[in-house]
Parts: structure tokens; sequence; C-alpha cells
């Protein structure tokens, strides 16, 4: 009862330990014959590791088993000298900036459905920072949204800040497949209202080439009748050289 209870708070506090903003990027086993701390298969972890770009990686953790044999406290001694054997071969250059955590386990955890030898290990867990969640577009339906994607002046070929915008776009469409646009074009300076139809266009084709359905899509040119700020320098003028968007859903 004791080493159940044992084991359960072993595996809470390592199910915490391993879910700090983390994402687990791989995993190598070092194995240990009985009753020693020798790496056997020193070769293959050493090939798994030169694998690794370690500049992606922000932390390796070691976990070390034994088997149940012997008693707790010389297990806890032998799991220690495993994972000092393991951190060893993280030495080089590469994994220099990398932090090691050391978790030592022993008998405690491990799983003793399995013949003991397979507990005789230390676990290499590979870890990087979780992807940053995708910037998105913040809208209401119904209403107008400036999706900050802009145009060379006179033309409707996009700046390359627009492409960024473009892809957010793509990837809301394609994650919401109920969100209908209307896409309405703008210029800034003179009255152009084909060009602001040209503008819409351009972003309509844009994620039709990126698989979406044209169908949930129309585009609308309003020349330069909503300008967003006055048109009096260039930095303004490119602003208002954009195309906006309302989001719907069919009723």
């Amino acid at each position: 009862m004791k080493l159940s209870l044992l084991f359960f708070s072993f595996m809470c506090a390592l199910s915490s330990c391993l879910a700090q903003g983390e994402v687990r990027k791989d995993s190598i086993t070092a194995s240990f014959a009985y009753n020693q701390f020798e790496i056997g298969n020193v070769e293959y972890i050493l090939t798994r590791l030169s694998k690794i770009d370690a500049s992606l990686i922000s932390v390796i953790k070691l976990v070390g088993y034994t088997d149940s044999t012997g008693s707790l406290k010389r297990n806890k001694v032998l799991a220690a000298a495993r994972i000092r054997s393991v951190e060893s071969l993280l030495k080089s250059p590469s994994f220099s900036h990398v932090k090691v955590e050391k978790i030592n386990a022993n008998e405690l955890s491990g799983s003793r459905a399995i013949p003991d030898e397979l507990n005789r290990r230390v676990d290499i867990l590979i870890f990087g920072k979780k992807n940053p969640p995708a910037p998105t577009i913040v809208f209401e339906l119904d209403k107008p949204v400036n999706l900050n994607i802009n145009f060379i002046g006179g033309k409707a070929d996009f700046l390359s800040t627009s492409f960024p915008n473009l892809e957010k776009l793509k990837t809301l469409m394609l994650e919401d497949t109920t969100l209908q646009v209307k896409l309405h074009g703008h210029v800034c300076c003179d009255n152009d209202y084909e060009l602001s139809v040209k503008r819409a266009d351009a972003v309509m084709r844009y994620l039709i080439q990126n698989g979406i359905d044209e169908n949930r899509m129309s585009a609308e040119g309003f020349s330069n009748s909503k300008l967003l700020v006055p048109d009096n320098s260039e930095a303004n003028m490119a602003i208002n050289r954009r195309v906006e968007a309302i989001f719907y859903r069919k009723k």
C-alpha cells in the first residue's frame, strides 16, 4: 500500500514537471545491465543525439529507473549513478545551452508488469517550447474589419507585409467552414472604382488558390469613398490602399 501511494505521488509530480509550457520533441532510452551504471548502448545514443538540432531544444529531462530487486536506498543510489552516466553524454558544445533536469524514479516508477530488465534504464526526454498560437483575425459578424492587406500604389499587387495577413485570413476560412466573407476593396487619392474591385478580386483569388470555395466569398469595390485616414502623407495613403472584410454566416 505504501509503495502504491509513493508511485502515485511520483507520477503526479512527474506529470506536473513535464507540463510547463513545453512539448515533447523526442525520447531516447539508455539501457543498463543488472546492478550496473555503465550505459549498454552508448553508440546508439550518440548517433541519435547527433541528429538532433540542439538549438530547438529548451530542456532535456533524464528519468532514471531501476528494477525492484535490492533495497529502496540502494536503487535510489543506482538510479542516480545511471543518470550521471547519461548526463556525461550531453557535455558536447552543441548541448551546452540546454537545461538538463534529473528525475530519480528508481523503483518507484516504471512498469512492474514488464520484465525487470526493461526497467534498468534512463529515459532521455527532449523538449522544446510549444509553438505559440497562430495569430488570428479579431472580428464581429456582419461588421467590417480591416485585414491590413495593403497594396502598391496604383496597382492590385500586394505589399510584402500583406502576406502574413493573407495567411491569417486563409487559416480562418479553412478552420471555420461556416464563415462567409464579403471582400471590400479600397483605394487612396483619386476615384478609381475599377482598381478597388481588382484589389478585392486579388484577395479572393489568393483564397481560391489556397483551397477556399469561391461560393463562400464575394468581392466589391468602394473606390476612395471610405478612407480610414486623410490622404495627406504617403504612410496614410498606404493605409487606405486596402481590403476589408465582413464575415457572416448564412441564416
